[in-house]
């Protein structure tokens, strides 16, 4: 989640960036940013530093309820024994499968 503090910035400014004149015909727009810096700056500058967190909320709550599922599917495997052989020691190749079942179901 604290990837989220420093990839939120990064996807505001390419959806702004990818967006600008979009609902304007081809070549009958100015294009508001120059570059991805240019972004970076008229976006801290017109609509304030916060703004460039917008969405944060939501991408924290995404991440929390995906990881949250994820490790909680994987720890419930190996708590049942799933992973483990008949002398209660982990198996590899269970424990992959049980790692990638988790991560199939919190994605």
């Amino acid at each position: 989640t604290t990837a989220c503090l420093f990839t939120s910035p990064l996807d505001v400014v390419k959806t702004r960036f990818q967006l600008q004149g979009e609902l304007q015909n081809r070549g009958a727009y100015e294009l508001k940013y120059r570059n991805v810096f240019d972004a970076f700056y008229k976006i801290c500058r017109h609509e304030g530093v916060a703004s460039i967190q917008k969405g944060l909320v939501s991408a924290l709550a995404y991440q929390i309820v995906m990881n949250s599922t994820r490790l909680g599917i994987y720890q419930t495997l190996i708590n049942s024994g799933v992973t483990s052989d008949k002398d209660d020691k982990p198996v590899f190749w269970k424990l992959g499968l049980a790692g990638a079942f988790a991560g199939s179901c919190g994605a």
